[in-house]
């Protein structure tokens, strides 16, 4: 695992590990399908901040982008001929 040195990715990954033990909790107490429905949805919602923070953040954006360069596929065209 990565180990961010950004605060607000520390933050939000405790966020995320906090969502995490409720919705066990909720599991392991046989709660309602309500109640594990809204803590799923929770955990998800906090998983995607986590995932736009990588993107947008100067500081994460490094480490989340991959070190490789993307090309681009060759046009049709100059596959054909």
């Amino acid at each position: 695992m990565l180990q961010g040195t950004c605060p607000k990715l520390s933050a939000l990954a405790g966020l995320l590990r906090d969502k995490y033990d409720a919705h066990f909790a909720l599991i392991a107490r046989n709660a309602p399908t309500g109640a594990l429905r809204h803590a799923e949805a929770e955990v998800f919602r906090t998983n995607r901040l986590m995932t736009n923070h990588r993107r947008k953040c100067p500081h994460c954006a490094p480490a989340f982008m991959p070190a490789t360069s993307i090309r681009p596929r060759p046009f049709l065209i100059d596959m054909a001929g």
